[in-house]
Protein backbone atom coordinates (compact mmCIF):
# COMPACT_ATOMS: atom_id res chain seq x y z
CA UNK A 1 0.00 0.00 0.00
CA UNK A 2 1.16 3.67 -0.85
CA UNK A 3 1.37 6.24 1.34
CA UNK A 4 -0.73 8.71 2.91
CA UNK A 5 -2.05 11.33 0.15
CA UNK A 6 -2.86 14.67 1.20
CA UNK A 7 -6.13 16.65 0.47
CA UNK A 8 -7.15 19.90 1.71
CA UNK A 9 -9.91 22.11 1.48
CA UNK A 10 -9.83 25.73 1.99
CA UNK A 11 -12.58 27.72 2.76
CA UNK A 12 -15.16 26.00 5.07
CA UNK A 13 -19.06 27.95 4.91
CA UNK A 14 -21.73 25.99 4.21
CA UNK A 15 -20.38 24.97 0.83
CA UNK A 16 -17.15 23.81 2.18
CA UNK A 17 -18.77 21.64 4.58
CA UNK A 18 -20.78 20.01 2.80
CA UNK A 19 -18.43 19.07 0.26
CA UNK A 20 -16.06 17.75 2.82
CA UNK A 21 -19.05 15.60 4.03
CA UNK A 22 -19.81 14.55 0.66
CA UNK A 23 -16.31 13.43 0.71
CA UNK A 24 -16.29 11.37 3.42
CA UNK A 25 -19.49 9.74 3.11
CA UNK A 26 -18.51 8.62 -0.73
CA UNK A 27 -14.79 7.14 0.57
CA UNK A 28 -16.62 5.20 3.45
CA UNK A 29 -19.27 3.85 0.58
CA UNK A 30 -16.19 3.27 -1.26
CA UNK A 31 -14.44 1.62 1.85
CA UNK A 32 -11.36 3.47 0.53
CA UNK A 33 -11.25 5.69 3.60
CA UNK A 34 -7.63 4.82 4.43
CA UNK A 35 -3.79 6.33 3.79
CA UNK A 36 -5.65 10.01 3.72
CA UNK A 37 -5.41 12.88 5.57
CA UNK A 38 -7.76 16.07 4.93
CA UNK A 39 -6.47 19.74 5.84
CA UNK A 40 -8.95 21.70 6.74
CA UNK A 41 -8.22 26.09 6.33
CA UNK A 42 -10.77 28.47 7.42
CA UNK A 43 -9.77 32.33 8.68
CA UNK A 44 -12.72 32.73 10.53
CA UNK A 45 -14.47 31.25 13.47
CA UNK A 46 -17.08 30.23 11.45
CA UNK A 47 -16.49 26.36 10.83
CA UNK A 48 -19.30 25.00 8.63
CA UNK A 49 -21.60 28.10 8.62
CA UNK A 50 -19.05 31.03 7.34
CA UNK A 51 -19.90 34.89 8.05
CA UNK A 52 -23.47 34.87 6.77
CA UNK A 53 -24.90 32.61 9.25
CA UNK A 54 -22.17 33.70 12.28
CA UNK A 55 -23.83 32.71 15.57
CA UNK A 56 -22.91 36.02 17.48
CA UNK A 57 -24.80 38.32 14.78
CA UNK A 58 -27.61 40.82 15.03
CA UNK A 59 -30.77 38.99 15.48
CA UNK A 60 -31.84 41.57 13.51
CA UNK A 61 -30.49 39.43 10.34
CA UNK A 62 -33.17 37.36 9.04
CA UNK A 63 -32.86 34.38 6.10
CA UNK A 64 -34.03 35.71 3.56
CA UNK A 65 -36.26 31.87 2.32
CA UNK A 66 -38.97 30.48 4.63
CA UNK A 67 -38.06 27.77 6.16
CA UNK A 68 -40.69 25.70 4.86
CA UNK A 69 -38.60 25.42 1.68
CA UNK A 70 -35.31 25.25 3.74
CA UNK A 71 -35.32 21.34 2.79
CA UNK A 72 -31.48 20.78 3.86
CA UNK A 73 -31.05 17.19 3.50
CA UNK A 74 -29.88 15.23 6.66
CA UNK A 75 -26.51 13.17 6.54
CA UNK A 76 -26.59 9.56 6.71
CA UNK A 77 -24.82 7.38 9.06
CA UNK A 78 -20.79 6.82 8.06
CA UNK A 79 -19.98 3.09 8.87
CA UNK A 80 -16.30 2.01 7.37
CA UNK A 81 -13.25 -0.11 9.22
CA UNK A 82 -11.60 2.91 9.99
CA UNK A 83 -14.62 5.32 11.43
CA UNK A 84 -17.83 5.64 12.33
CA UNK A 85 -20.03 8.68 12.19
CA UNK A 86 -23.16 9.10 13.48
CA UNK A 87 -26.22 10.30 11.43
CA UNK A 88 -27.13 14.09 11.37
CA UNK A 89 -30.77 15.24 10.68
CA UNK A 90 -31.88 17.51 7.91
CA UNK A 91 -33.16 21.00 8.95
CA UNK A 92 -36.64 20.15 9.30
CA UNK A 93 -36.04 17.15 11.70
CA UNK A 94 -33.65 19.66 13.89
CA UNK A 95 -36.05 22.20 14.01
CA UNK A 96 -38.80 19.80 14.96
CA UNK A 97 -41.13 21.04 12.23
CA UNK A 98 -43.29 18.49 9.88
CA UNK A 99 -44.38 21.11 7.28
CA UNK A 100 -46.34 18.38 5.48
CA UNK A 101 -48.70 18.47 8.59
CA UNK A 102 -48.97 22.16 8.66
CA UNK A 103 -51.63 24.22 7.62
CA UNK A 104 -50.78 25.61 4.30
CA UNK A 105 -52.32 28.86 5.94
CA UNK A 106 -49.69 29.39 8.65
CA UNK A 107 -47.54 32.67 7.94
CA UNK A 108 -43.97 31.69 6.50
CA UNK A 109 -40.77 31.53 9.00
CA UNK A 110 -37.64 33.23 8.36
CA UNK A 111 -35.69 33.26 11.36
CA UNK A 112 -32.25 35.29 12.49
CA UNK A 113 -29.15 33.57 10.55
CA UNK A 114 -27.60 32.92 13.45
CA UNK A 115 -30.15 29.95 13.77
CA UNK A 116 -29.17 28.14 10.43
CA UNK A 117 -25.75 29.30 11.73
CA UNK A 118 -26.17 26.85 14.83
CA UNK A 119 -27.51 24.41 12.39
CA UNK A 120 -24.63 24.22 10.00
CA UNK A 121 -22.20 24.69 12.59
CA UNK A 122 -23.43 21.63 14.81
CA UNK A 123 -23.52 19.69 11.91
CA UNK A 124 -19.93 20.65 10.72
CA UNK A 125 -18.94 19.73 14.42
CA UNK A 126 -20.64 16.11 14.65
CA UNK A 127 -18.36 15.21 11.43
CA UNK A 128 -15.00 16.64 12.07
CA UNK A 129 -14.71 15.82 15.91
CA UNK A 130 -14.48 12.22 15.19
CA UNK A 131 -12.08 12.83 12.30
CA UNK A 132 -9.58 15.06 13.61
CA UNK A 133 -9.74 12.37 16.75
CA UNK A 134 -9.22 9.52 14.24
CA UNK A 135 -6.39 11.87 12.83
CA UNK A 136 -8.14 11.74 9.11
CA UNK A 137 -8.45 15.19 9.40
CA UNK A 138 -6.65 18.73 10.73
CA UNK A 139 -8.48 21.97 11.30
CA UNK A 140 -6.05 25.45 10.62
CA UNK A 141 -7.88 28.38 11.75
CA UNK A 142 -5.60 30.58 9.19
CA UNK A 143 -5.73 32.59 5.92
CA UNK A 144 -4.49 31.09 3.03
CA UNK A 145 -2.73 33.43 0.86
CA UNK A 146 -1.44 31.67 -2.05
CA UNK A 147 -1.82 28.19 -3.65
CA UNK A 148 1.39 27.27 -5.77
CA UNK A 149 1.64 24.03 -7.97
CA UNK A 150 4.96 22.83 -7.98
CA UNK A 151 6.89 20.68 -10.58
CA UNK A 152 6.58 17.29 -9.42
CA UNK A 153 2.08 18.44 -9.29
CA UNK A 154 2.49 18.81 -5.60
CA UNK A 155 0.88 21.96 -4.20
CA UNK A 156 1.82 24.33 -1.66
CA UNK A 157 -0.34 25.93 0.58
CA UNK A 158 0.85 29.52 2.08
CA UNK A 159 -0.28 31.30 5.17
CA UNK A 160 1.00 34.41 6.74
CA UNK A 161 3.34 32.33 9.26
CA UNK A 162 3.81 28.69 7.75
CA UNK A 163 4.19 26.37 4.01
CA UNK A 164 2.43 23.63 3.85
CA UNK A 165 3.84 21.00 0.94
CA UNK A 166 3.11 18.30 -0.74
CA UNK A 167 -0.54 18.46 -1.07
CA UNK A 168 -1.75 15.96 -3.60
CA UNK A 169 -5.80 17.83 -4.70
CA UNK A 170 -7.19 20.70 -3.03
CA UNK A 171 -10.97 21.79 -2.51
CA UNK A 172 -11.09 25.77 -2.90
CA UNK A 173 -14.79 26.91 -1.72
CA UNK A 174 -13.56 30.65 -0.37
CA UNK A 175 -16.92 32.04 -1.62
CA UNK A 176 -17.57 35.99 -0.87
CA UNK A 177 -13.95 37.74 -1.79
CA UNK A 178 -13.67 41.31 -1.73
CA UNK A 179 -13.75 43.09 -4.59
CA UNK A 180 -12.15 46.30 -6.03
CA UNK A 181 -14.44 49.57 -4.96
CA UNK A 182 -15.96 51.32 -7.08
CA UNK A 183 -15.21 55.17 -7.66
CA UNK A 184 -18.02 56.90 -5.56
CA UNK A 185 -16.68 54.49 -2.47
CA UNK A 186 -12.85 55.11 -2.88
CA UNK A 187 -14.23 58.92 -3.33
CA UNK A 188 -15.50 58.68 -0.27
CA UNK A 189 -13.59 57.06 2.04
CA UNK A 190 -11.07 59.94 1.07
CA UNK A 191 -13.58 62.33 2.08
CA UNK A 192 -14.13 60.66 5.60
CA UNK A 193 -10.71 60.24 6.34
CA UNK A 194 -10.00 63.78 6.34
CA UNK A 195 -13.42 64.80 7.90
CA UNK A 196 -13.98 64.08 11.37
CA UNK A 197 -17.77 65.05 11.48
CA UNK A 198 -18.85 61.98 9.42
CA UNK A 199 -18.36 58.21 9.70
CA UNK A 200 -18.22 55.92 6.35
CA UNK A 201 -19.06 52.36 6.88
CA UNK A 202 -18.03 50.39 3.71
CA UNK A 203 -19.79 47.02 4.56
CA UNK A 204 -23.43 46.34 5.82
CA UNK A 205 -21.60 43.73 8.30
CA UNK A 206 -21.43 42.72 10.89
CA UNK A 207 -23.80 45.67 12.40
CA UNK A 208 -21.61 46.17 15.81
CA UNK A 209 -19.40 48.08 13.41
CA UNK A 210 -21.85 51.14 13.51
CA UNK A 211 -24.03 49.88 16.04
CA UNK A 212 -21.68 50.29 18.88
CA UNK A 213 -19.77 53.53 17.33
CA UNK A 214 -19.55 57.15 19.24
CA UNK A 215 -21.20 58.80 16.38
CA UNK A 216 -24.23 56.78 15.87
CA UNK A 217 -26.71 58.42 18.83
CA UNK A 218 -30.56 58.72 18.83
CA UNK A 219 -30.58 62.03 16.74
CA UNK A 220 -27.99 61.01 14.06
CA UNK A 221 -28.93 61.18 10.22
CA UNK A 222 -27.63 58.19 8.39
CA UNK A 223 -27.62 57.68 4.78
CA UNK A 224 -28.31 54.24 3.50
CA UNK A 225 -26.24 53.13 -0.25
CA UNK A 226 -29.12 50.62 -1.27
CA UNK A 227 -32.43 49.81 -1.03
CA UNK A 228 -32.32 45.64 -0.61
CA UNK A 229 -32.00 43.45 1.41
CA UNK A 230 -29.12 44.41 3.11
CA UNK A 231 -30.93 47.78 3.52
CA UNK A 232 -33.31 46.25 5.52
CA UNK A 233 -31.23 44.56 8.29
CA UNK A 234 -29.18 47.32 8.67
CA UNK A 235 -32.64 49.74 9.21
CA UNK A 236 -33.76 46.60 11.19
CA UNK A 237 -30.33 46.89 13.72
CA UNK A 238 -30.45 50.46 14.12
CA UNK A 239 -34.14 51.13 14.92
CA UNK A 240 -34.60 47.71 17.17
CA UNK A 241 -31.92 49.82 20.11
CA UNK A 242 -34.24 52.35 20.16
CA UNK A 243 -38.04 50.84 20.56
CA UNK A 244 -39.88 47.39 18.94
CA UNK A 245 -42.10 46.27 16.41
CA UNK A 246 -45.53 45.34 17.35
CA UNK A 247 -47.80 43.63 14.76
CA UNK A 248 -51.47 44.80 14.47
CA UNK A 249 -52.61 41.83 12.31
CA UNK A 250 -51.56 39.34 11.53
CA UNK A 251 -53.35 38.30 8.13
CA UNK A 252 -51.40 41.28 6.65
CA UNK A 253 -48.62 41.46 9.25
CA UNK A 254 -49.55 45.19 9.88
CA UNK A 255 -47.07 47.02 12.09
CA UNK A 256 -46.66 49.60 13.90
CA UNK A 257 -43.30 50.82 15.83
CA UNK A 258 -43.00 52.16 19.32
CA UNK A 259 -40.36 54.06 20.77
CA UNK A 260 -38.88 53.09 24.34
CA UNK A 261 -36.50 56.40 24.50
CA UNK A 262 -36.44 59.35 23.08
CA UNK A 263 -35.04 60.08 19.46
CA UNK A 264 -35.27 61.70 16.53
CA UNK A 265 -32.93 59.37 14.42
CA UNK A 266 -33.56 59.46 10.52
CA UNK A 267 -32.87 56.60 8.00
CA UNK A 268 -32.66 57.53 4.63
CA UNK A 269 -31.99 54.75 1.91
CA UNK A 270 -31.14 55.42 -1.24
CA UNK A 271 -30.32 54.13 -4.81
CA UNK A 272 -30.13 53.97 -8.45
CA UNK A 273 -33.79 53.19 -9.66
CA UNK A 274 -35.20 53.81 -5.67
CA UNK A 275 -37.54 50.52 -6.68
CA UNK A 276 -38.22 48.99 -3.02
CA UNK A 277 -37.91 45.32 -2.80
CA UNK A 278 -41.44 42.95 -3.30
CA UNK A 279 -41.99 40.80 -0.16
CA UNK A 280 -42.55 37.11 -0.37
CA UNK A 281 -45.99 35.41 -0.42
CA UNK A 282 -47.32 35.46 3.31
CA UNK A 283 -47.88 31.69 3.47
CA UNK A 284 -48.00 28.47 1.79
CA UNK A 285 -51.38 29.26 0.53
CA UNK A 286 -50.82 32.05 -1.50
CA UNK A 287 -47.12 31.00 -2.62
CA UNK A 288 -49.19 27.67 -4.36
CA UNK A 289 -50.77 30.26 -6.37
CA UNK A 290 -47.66 30.95 -8.64
CA UNK A 291 -46.27 27.43 -8.45
CA UNK A 292 -45.99 26.06 -11.85
CA UNK A 293 -47.09 22.41 -12.43
CA UNK A 294 -45.06 19.59 -12.40
CA UNK A 295 -45.27 19.14 -16.22
CA UNK A 296 -44.68 22.81 -16.90
CA UNK A 297 -41.61 22.89 -15.12
CA UNK A 298 -40.71 19.70 -16.99
CA UNK A 299 -41.39 20.90 -20.63
CA UNK A 300 -39.71 24.12 -19.28
CA UNK A 301 -36.49 22.05 -18.07
CA UNK A 302 -36.30 20.31 -21.58
CA UNK A 303 -36.63 23.25 -23.46
CA UNK A 304 -33.99 25.45 -21.76
CA UNK A 305 -31.39 22.40 -20.81
CA UNK A 306 -30.82 21.56 -24.42
CA UNK A 307 -27.12 21.77 -25.83
CA UNK A 308 -28.39 22.84 -29.39
CA UNK A 309 -30.39 25.36 -28.08
CA UNK A 310 -27.72 26.85 -25.63
CA UNK A 311 -25.01 26.52 -28.42
CA UNK A 312 -26.97 28.19 -30.89
CA UNK A 313 -28.18 31.32 -28.46
CA UNK A 314 -27.45 35.09 -29.38
CA UNK A 315 -29.10 36.41 -25.84
CA UNK A 316 -31.34 35.31 -23.66
CA UNK A 317 -34.63 35.29 -25.82
CA UNK A 318 -34.59 31.24 -24.99
CA UNK A 319 -35.20 31.49 -21.45
CA UNK A 320 -37.60 33.97 -22.10
CA UNK A 321 -39.63 32.72 -24.55
CA UNK A 322 -39.94 29.19 -22.45
CA UNK A 323 -40.95 30.84 -19.36
CA UNK A 324 -43.23 33.56 -20.31
CA UNK A 325 -46.03 31.25 -21.40
CA UNK A 326 -45.49 29.61 -17.78
CA UNK A 327 -46.28 32.75 -16.54
CA UNK A 328 -48.95 33.65 -18.80
CA UNK A 329 -51.12 30.41 -17.67
CA UNK A 330 -50.81 31.21 -14.23
CA UNK A 331 -51.69 34.88 -14.48
CA UNK A 332 -54.91 34.19 -16.18
CA UNK A 333 -55.80 31.77 -13.63
CA UNK A 334 -55.39 33.97 -10.84
CA UNK A 335 -58.52 34.34 -9.06
CA UNK A 336 -57.49 38.06 -7.91
CA UNK A 337 -55.40 40.21 -10.14
CA UNK A 338 -55.56 43.48 -12.51
CA UNK A 339 -57.94 43.15 -14.56
CA UNK A 340 -56.68 40.84 -18.25
CA UNK A 341 -60.12 39.95 -19.44
CA UNK A 342 -59.21 41.86 -22.90
CA UNK A 343 -56.17 40.22 -23.03
CA UNK A 344 -55.81 36.61 -24.88
CA UNK A 345 -52.66 34.66 -23.52
CA UNK A 346 -50.65 35.35 -26.86
CA UNK A 347 -51.29 39.16 -25.99
CA UNK A 348 -49.91 38.41 -22.44
CA UNK A 349 -47.03 36.74 -23.24
CA UNK A 350 -45.65 39.17 -25.67
CA UNK A 351 -46.29 41.56 -22.50
CA UNK A 352 -44.54 39.49 -20.23
CA UNK A 353 -41.38 38.88 -22.70
CA UNK A 354 -41.57 42.67 -23.18
CA UNK A 355 -40.89 43.25 -19.46
CA UNK A 356 -38.78 40.75 -18.45
CA UNK A 357 -36.32 42.44 -21.13
CA UNK A 358 -37.23 46.15 -19.82
CA UNK A 359 -38.91 46.17 -16.62
CA UNK A 360 -39.09 49.98 -17.01
CA UNK A 361 -41.78 49.30 -20.18
CA UNK A 362 -45.63 51.09 -19.25
CA UNK A 363 -48.27 48.72 -19.01
CA UNK A 364 -51.74 49.52 -16.81
CA UNK A 365 -51.19 45.21 -15.61
CA UNK A 366 -47.73 46.34 -13.79
CA UNK A 367 -46.86 48.46 -11.08
CA UNK A 368 -45.96 51.96 -11.71
CA UNK A 369 -42.12 52.18 -11.69
CA UNK A 370 -42.68 56.38 -11.29
CA UNK A 371 -44.99 56.32 -8.12
CA UNK A 372 -43.90 56.76 -4.46
CA UNK A 373 -41.72 54.04 -2.87
CA UNK A 374 -44.26 54.14 0.19
CA UNK A 375 -47.44 53.52 -2.27
CA UNK A 376 -45.49 50.43 -4.17
CA UNK A 377 -44.67 49.06 -0.70
CA UNK A 378 -48.36 48.54 0.50
CA UNK A 379 -49.38 47.67 -2.93
CA UNK A 380 -47.11 45.10 -2.96
CA UNK A 381 -47.73 43.81 1.00
CA UNK A 382 -51.70 43.52 -0.15
CA UNK A 383 -50.21 40.83 -2.93
CA UNK A 384 -48.31 39.30 -0.88
CA UNK A 385 -51.08 38.68 1.83
CA UNK A 386 -53.38 37.97 -0.46
CA UNK A 387 -55.75 40.49 0.08
CA UNK A 388 -55.18 42.95 -2.32
CA UNK A 389 -55.10 42.83 -6.73
CA UNK A 390 -52.21 40.85 -8.01
CA UNK A 391 -50.13 42.66 -10.69
CA UNK A 392 -48.51 41.50 -13.62
CA UNK A 393 -45.09 42.19 -12.26
CA UNK A 394 -45.56 40.81 -9.05
CA UNK A 395 -46.37 37.56 -10.37
CA UNK A 396 -43.63 37.52 -13.28
CA UNK A 397 -40.90 37.32 -10.16
CA UNK A 398 -43.10 34.90 -7.75
CA UNK A 399 -43.16 32.51 -10.69
CA UNK A 400 -39.37 32.98 -11.81
CA UNK A 401 -38.55 31.92 -7.80
CA UNK A 402 -40.46 29.16 -8.96
CA UNK A 403 -38.34 28.37 -11.56
CA UNK A 404 -35.17 29.59 -10.55
CA UNK A 405 -33.54 25.99 -9.46
CA UNK A 406 -34.78 24.83 -12.61
CA UNK A 407 -32.88 27.47 -14.22
CA UNK A 408 -29.77 27.14 -12.19
CA UNK A 409 -29.55 23.55 -12.60
CA UNK A 410 -30.22 23.94 -16.27
CA UNK A 411 -27.99 26.98 -17.07
CA UNK A 412 -25.00 26.59 -14.49
CA UNK A 413 -21.98 25.35 -16.87
CA UNK A 414 -23.89 25.51 -20.46
CA UNK A 415 -22.92 25.84 -23.74
CA UNK A 416 -23.72 29.44 -23.98
CA UNK A 417 -21.21 31.44 -24.94
CA UNK A 418 -19.74 34.34 -22.74
CA UNK A 419 -21.89 36.91 -23.95
CA UNK A 420 -24.96 34.92 -23.13
CA UNK A 421 -24.04 33.83 -19.96
CA UNK A 422 -23.73 37.07 -19.26
CA UNK A 423 -26.61 38.15 -20.06
CA UNK A 424 -28.26 35.42 -18.48
CA UNK A 425 -27.02 36.28 -15.06
CA UNK A 426 -28.12 39.97 -15.92
CA UNK A 427 -31.50 38.66 -16.70
CA UNK A 428 -31.52 37.07 -13.35
CA UNK A 429 -30.79 39.25 -11.29
CA UNK A 430 -32.88 42.02 -12.88
CA UNK A 431 -35.70 39.96 -11.32
CA UNK A 432 -34.18 39.78 -7.51
CA UNK A 433 -36.28 42.29 -6.69
CA UNK A 434 -38.84 39.91 -7.12
CA UNK A 435 -37.49 36.56 -6.79
CA UNK A 436 -35.14 36.90 -3.78
CA UNK A 437 -37.68 39.51 -2.04
CA UNK A 438 -37.77 39.77 1.85
CA UNK A 439 -40.81 38.53 4.28
CA UNK A 440 -43.83 40.35 4.50
CA UNK A 441 -43.59 41.77 7.66
CA UNK A 442 -39.42 43.62 6.67
CA UNK A 443 -41.97 45.42 4.54
CA UNK A 444 -44.15 46.10 7.26
CA UNK A 445 -41.86 47.54 9.17
CA UNK A 446 -40.14 49.48 6.60
CA UNK A 447 -43.80 51.34 6.22
CA UNK A 448 -44.26 51.85 9.90
CA UNK A 449 -40.89 53.15 10.30
CA UNK A 450 -42.04 55.60 7.45
CA UNK A 451 -44.93 56.74 9.46
CA UNK A 452 -43.48 57.78 12.14
CA UNK A 453 -40.81 59.50 10.36
CA UNK A 454 -37.85 57.54 10.80
CA UNK A 455 -37.30 56.05 7.65
CA UNK A 456 -37.30 59.36 5.15
CA UNK A 457 -37.79 57.88 1.40
CA UNK A 458 -37.40 61.36 0.07
CA UNK A 459 -34.35 60.82 -1.82
CA UNK A 460 -34.55 56.89 -2.49
CA UNK A 461 -34.12 57.37 -6.26
CA UNK A 462 -30.48 58.33 -7.21
CA UNK A 463 -30.09 61.35 -5.77
CA UNK A 464 -27.69 64.22 -6.14
CA UNK A 465 -24.63 64.00 -3.26
CA UNK A 466 -22.41 66.55 -2.46
CA UNK A 467 -20.08 65.88 0.07
CA UNK A 468 -19.81 68.95 2.62
CA UNK A 469 -18.24 69.39 5.99
CA UNK A 470 -21.02 68.30 7.82
CA UNK A 471 -21.88 65.20 6.37
CA UNK A 472 -23.30 63.89 2.61
CA UNK A 473 -25.78 66.01 0.81
CA UNK A 474 -28.56 64.20 -0.39
CA UNK A 475 -30.66 66.07 -2.70
CA UNK A 476 -32.93 66.56 -5.49
CA UNK A 477 -35.10 68.77 -7.04
CA UNK A 478 -37.58 69.31 -4.18
CA UNK A 479 -35.93 68.84 -1.05
CA UNK A 480 -32.41 67.81 0.44
CA UNK A 481 -30.86 65.92 3.44
CA UNK A 482 -27.42 65.90 4.81
CA UNK A 483 -26.68 62.60 6.89
CA UNK A 484 -22.80 62.57 9.07
CA UNK A 485 -23.21 59.35 9.08
CA UNK A 486 -22.81 56.86 5.56
CA UNK A 487 -23.13 52.50 5.03
CA UNK A 488 -22.98 51.36 2.52
CA UNK A 489 -25.53 48.52 1.66
CA UNK A 490 -24.62 47.41 -1.29
CA UNK A 491 -22.78 44.08 -1.55
CA UNK A 492 -20.20 43.11 -4.51
CA UNK A 493 -21.45 41.50 -7.46
CA UNK A 494 -19.37 38.47 -8.53
CA UNK A 495 -16.80 39.31 -11.02
CA UNK A 496 -14.08 37.55 -10.88
CA UNK A 497 -10.91 39.86 -12.49
CA UNK A 498 -12.78 42.37 -10.15
CA UNK A 499 -11.61 40.15 -7.26
CA UNK A 500 -8.84 41.51 -4.34
CA UNK A 501 -7.92 37.83 -2.79
CA UNK A 502 -4.38 36.61 -3.23
CA UNK A 503 -5.26 33.44 -3.37
CA UNK A 504 -7.44 34.16 -6.70
CA UNK A 505 -4.95 36.94 -7.81
CA UNK A 506 -2.37 34.13 -7.96
CA UNK A 507 -4.71 32.09 -9.90
CA UNK A 508 -4.79 34.46 -12.57
CA UNK A 509 -0.87 34.68 -12.77
CA UNK A 510 0.70 31.22 -11.98
CA UNK A 511 1.94 30.08 -15.11
CA UNK A 512 1.98 26.20 -13.97
CA UNK A 513 -1.60 26.09 -13.51
CA UNK A 514 -2.66 28.34 -16.53
CA UNK A 515 -6.21 28.80 -16.12
CA UNK A 516 -8.61 29.22 -18.82
CA UNK A 517 -10.15 32.12 -17.40
CA UNK A 518 -12.36 35.63 -17.74
CA UNK A 519 -14.78 38.29 -16.21
CA UNK A 520 -16.77 35.56 -15.65
CA UNK A 521 -14.69 33.29 -13.46
CA UNK A 522 -12.32 30.23 -13.72
CA UNK A 523 -13.14 27.50 -16.19
CA UNK A 524 -13.48 24.17 -14.19
CA UNK A 525 -14.97 20.40 -15.97
CA UNK A 526 -18.12 18.97 -15.06
CA UNK A 527 -16.29 18.00 -11.73
CA UNK A 528 -15.35 21.12 -10.33
CA UNK A 529 -11.20 20.71 -11.43
CA UNK A 530 -9.60 23.61 -12.91
CA UNK A 531 -9.11 23.81 -16.58
CA UNK A 532 -6.05 23.77 -17.83
CA UNK A 533 -4.23 26.46 -21.17
CA UNK A 534 -1.61 23.38 -21.58
CA UNK A 535 -2.41 20.53 -23.96
CA UNK A 536 -3.74 17.09 -21.69
CA UNK A 537 -2.18 19.15 -18.10
CA UNK A 538 -4.68 17.95 -15.34
CA UNK A 539 -4.67 20.70 -12.55
CA UNK A 540 -4.92 18.97 -8.80
CA UNK A 541 -7.12 21.88 -7.98
CA UNK A 542 -11.13 22.03 -7.63
CA UNK A 543 -12.76 25.14 -7.01
CA UNK A 544 -16.68 25.18 -6.04
CA UNK A 545 -18.47 28.53 -5.84
CA UNK A 546 -19.25 31.95 -7.22
CA UNK A 547 -15.42 32.60 -8.64
CA UNK A 548 -15.87 29.44 -10.86
CA UNK A 549 -17.02 30.15 -13.96
CA UNK A 550 -20.83 29.08 -15.09
CA UNK A 551 -21.82 29.40 -10.95
CA UNK A 552 -22.34 32.46 -10.70
CA UNK A 553 -26.19 31.67 -11.58
CA UNK A 554 -27.87 31.07 -8.28
CA UNK A 555 -24.45 30.18 -6.75
CA UNK A 556 -25.34 32.45 -3.47
CA UNK A 557 -28.25 30.66 -2.25
CA UNK A 558 -27.48 28.03 0.21
CA UNK A 559 -29.67 25.41 -1.43
CA UNK A 560 -27.29 25.47 -3.70
CA UNK A 561 -24.79 25.16 -1.69
CA UNK A 562 -26.14 22.01 -0.87
CA UNK A 563 -27.02 20.67 -4.15
CA UNK A 564 -25.33 18.24 -6.95
CA UNK A 565 -21.76 20.37 -7.60
CA UNK A 566 -20.14 19.40 -4.02
CA UNK A 567 -21.58 15.68 -4.78
CA UNK A 568 -19.90 15.63 -8.15
CA UNK A 569 -17.09 16.69 -7.03
CA UNK A 570 -16.69 14.57 -3.86
CA UNK A 571 -17.62 11.57 -6.22
CA UNK A 572 -14.95 12.57 -8.48
CA UNK A 573 -12.22 12.79 -6.19
CA UNK A 574 -13.23 9.49 -3.94
CA UNK A 575 -12.78 7.22 -7.00
CA UNK A 576 -9.39 8.79 -7.92
CA UNK A 577 -8.35 8.04 -4.15
CA UNK A 578 -10.09 4.44 -4.75
CA UNK A 579 -7.81 4.67 -8.02
CA UNK A 580 -4.69 5.81 -6.16
CA UNK A 581 -5.17 2.64 -3.57
CA UNK A 582 -5.69 0.05 -6.13
CA UNK A 583 -2.68 0.69 -8.05
CA UNK A 584 0.06 1.01 -4.90
CA UNK A 585 -1.11 -2.30 -3.33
Amino acid sequence: MGGVRNFAIIGLGPRGGYALECFIVELAKQNCLTNIHISLFESTKNFGNGQVYDLVQNQSNWINITERILTLPGRPAINSETIKIDSFPSYHNWIDNDYDKLSPDAMDTYPPRSKVGEYLSERFQSLTRPLIKSKIATLHKMEVNVVTLLENNKIQISTADKVFNDYDEILLTIGHQITEKSQQIRDWEEYSKDNVNVSLFEHPYPTKNYLDHITLHSSSTIGIRGFGLAMIDVVRSIVNQFGYFEILDDRTQLTSYRLETDMSITLVPFSLDGLPPAPKPLNATVDRWFEPTDDAISKFEEQIDNVKVQAAADGPDFLIDAFAPIAADIYLKLANKIDSKHLSKESLINIIKCWLKDQSTDNTLCVPQNQPALKTMKMFVEMASGTGSISLDYCIGQVWRHCQPTIYKALSFSECSNKVIAELIDLDESTKRYSYGPPVSSIQQLIALEEVGILNLSMVKDPDIHLLKQGWQLKNATNSITASIMIDSVLDSPKFKAVLSPIVRRLLIDERIQTVHDDLGVETDDYGYLTSRIKDSKIPIALLGRLAKGTIIGVDAILECFGARPRQWAERASKKHKYYLESTV
